[in-house]
């Protein structure tokens, strides 16, 4: 990223970690919102819908996951929840029974997943093992087609607050999944997502400065809104700030018989 910036060059991230636009890069663009964007929707759902007053969070000690993490612990705190257990795991970590095992006894009534799709999966799948019985909530990444196809059966009742989800019924995000399945074989997910509206994004851009000149992109995107309705590509409306945040709607997700399903479509922040 640092070289990037140090020759002008933009860059279009499907990264949510908090710090990728706190670091005063000009030539930095997400394609997804940052993960500081949909914890406070996260914490008032685990409040108001669920009820819940302790909850414990399993979180990925890479920076992916400390940016989630700290973000998520803020928001829960400032809406009067307690974190009883937080509970770091390796990248790569293969044994999840001991972290299970924490949460269990702690007394959490919901716990916050926020791990890559691999641990999700095997997260899941220890929870189903030694019964723990509480809400499973996390981000994009908990209800995804992978974790869905690596925890099987125990990917069922996972819930995520998803930025970008397959089973919108968007029809442009339609269009693109069948479209997708038909050219690889296979169905795509929210990584999927992020890369073709970033491919697209970087297309209109261009044509709206007219030239292919990096710094013109740059200020162009700086403050941008795009329509889906006159800009396909980006799937569903959305803007980007003047660090390159993006502000976009959301959705609430929950596996249901081994497939991802919306059960609430949530306004952009």
């Amino acid at each position: 990223m640092l070289v990037a910036q140090q020759n002008g060059i933009p860059q279009f991230t499907a990264s949510e970690a908090p710090s990728i636009t706190q670091k005063g890069n000009p030539y930095i663009f997400r394609t997804n919102w940052g993960a500081q964007k949909g914890m406070p929707k996260i914490a008032t759902y685990l409040k108001d819908q669920l009820g819940v007053s302790k909850v414990a969070v399993a979180w990925a000690n890479t920076e992916f996951g400390k940016g989630g993490h700290d973000s998520f612990v803020e928001n829960v705190k400032a809406v009067g929840l307690d974190v009883v257990a937080d509970v770091p795991s390796e990248q790569g970590q293969a044994d999840f029974s001991a972290d299970v095992l924490k949460i269990k006894n702690s007394g959490a009534e919901a716990v916050f997943i926020y791990l890559t799709q691999e641990e999700a999966a095997r997260f899941l799948m220890e929870a189903v093992k030694q019964g723990l019985d509480i809400p499973r909530i996390g981000d994009s990444v908990l209800t995804s087609e992978k974790v869905i196809d690596l925890a099987g059966p125990a990917a069922n009742g996972a819930k995520s607050h998803a930025a970008l989800t397959i089973a919108a019924s968007d029809p442009l995000v339609q269009e693109f999944a069948a479209k997708f399945s038909k050219r690889f074989g296979y169905s795509p997910d929210y990584n999927g997502m992020k890369g073709y509206i970033g491919a697209y994004t970087i297309k209109y851009g261009t044509e709206m400065v007219g030239e292919v000149n990096s710094q013109k992109l740059a200020d162009v995107v700086h403050g941008l809104c795009l329509d889906a309705k006159t800009y396909p590509g980006v799937l569903i409306d959305m803007c980007w700030d003047d660090v390159g945040e993006v502000s976009r709607q959301s959705y609430m997700v929950e596996v249901k018989g081994g497939r991802e399903t919306v059960s609430e479509v949530l306004p952009a922040n």
